[in-house]
This record gives structure tokens, C-alpha cells and sequence, in this order.
């Protein structure tokens, strides 16, 4: 069972969904409209999922969906979505983590829910692989900078400038990258 925040600006709306959600065993600590969103109220919810309704006349709800979503680090349902391609783009690109265009019956939440919450994982757990392939990636390409920096000073093979980048930092107790960085910035001075 999920604790969860609903935004949508239709109170009746909402009152049902959030009795269905609670009937299911959910809990519901915080109701909002678009134009009373609180960045706040959700983070102090403790919330594990938010159900946003999309359509919402009145704002680019999406631009406020995607920054839900990239912001708070939780799993975004939103419901009553437009139906266009590139809108679905959009959300799927900021992480959305379910996209439901049609109504819903009560009976259909649960496994919604489910599936958000997989995704969502699934695709915070992509996130972090990639974050952590660039800083691999810009470490490698700092370590290339030194080693081509002390191959230029020191007349090196590309074999010996490494052998003298691994001794340096092993003589400094820092990470290789960390030494090869204090290199290209020295050189850059």
C-alpha cells in the first residue's frame, strides 16, 4: 500500500478517487488543486506516489508533471492526460511513470499503482547507471588530459605517463581521477 498525494483541480473529482484509493488500503495525507500546489505539503506527506490529474485547462500542467517528477524523485501517475504523441513524449522523457488518457474504474488502480512504482525504480535505477557511465566517462577523459600532459613534459610513452599518474596518487592517497585532475588544472593555469 502506497501513501500517495492527489493533485487535480476537480474537487468531486478528487473526493472520489481519494475514497476509492483509501478503500483500497491507500493512504491519502494530502489533496491539492494546481492552484494550491505546495512543494512543501507533498515533501512533508512523506508521499510515495502522486496521482496528477492532467486535465487541467487552466496551467501547463505538464511543465508542473515533469517537475514533479524530476524534483521530488517519486513516481508520477497522471491521469486524464492529452492523448497527442508528443505530450507522451514529453512525460515519458521527465520520468513519468504511468500515463493513463482514459477514465479509470476504481479496480484498475491498484495495478496502475504497481506498475508506477516498478517503472519508476526501474527508471531511477537507469538514471543513476548513466550518471555514474558520464563521471566514469569524464574521469577516463581526465586521466587521457594527464597522461598526455606528462607525456609532453616528461618525453613519456603513454604507459610510463599512467605508471607515474597511479604512483602519484597512490604516494597521495587520492583516486587517480583526482590526481589527473590537479594535472590539467596546473597545466591550465
Amino acid at each position: 500500500m502506497y501513501r500517495i498525494v492527489l493533485i487535480d483541480d476537480d474537487e468531486a473529482r478528487a473526493a472520489i478517487l481519494r475514497d476509492a484509493l483509501t478503500e483500497e488500503g491507500h493512504s491519502v495525507p494530502v489533496v491539492l488543486s494546481w492552484r494550491a500546489l505546495s512543494w512543501q505539503l507533498v515533501e512533508e506527506s512523506q508521499a510515495e506516489v502522486i496521482i496528477a490529474d492532467a486535465s487541467s485547462p487552466e496551467r501547463d500542467v505538464l511543465e508542473h508533471i515533469v517537475f514533479l517528477s524530476e524534483t521530488l524523485e517519486l513516481p508520477v501517475v497522471v491521469l486524464g492526460a492529452p492523448e497527442d504523441e508528443e505530450t507522451m513524449r514529453r512525460a515519458i522523457r521527465a520520468g513519468v511513470a504511468a500515463y493513463v488518457a482514459h477514465g479509470i474504474a476504481a479496480r484498475d488502480i491498484a495495478p496502475i499503482l504497481k506498475v508506477a512504482a516498478l517503472r519508476y525504480a526501474e527508471y531511477r535505477q537507469l538514471r543513476q547507471e548513466l550518471t555514474t557511465t558520464r563521471n566514469a566517462l569524464n574521469e577516463r577523459k581526465i586521466i587521457e588530459q594527464a597522461k598526455g600532459i606528462l607525456m609532453r613534459k616528461f618525453q613519456l610513452d603513454e604507459a610510463e605517463a599512467y605508471k607515474r599518474l597511479r604512483r602519484l596518487a597512490m604516494n597521495q592517497g587520492k583516486k587517480l581521477a583526482d590526481v589527473a585532475l590537479m594535472i590539467t588544472q596546473i597545466e591550465n593555469l
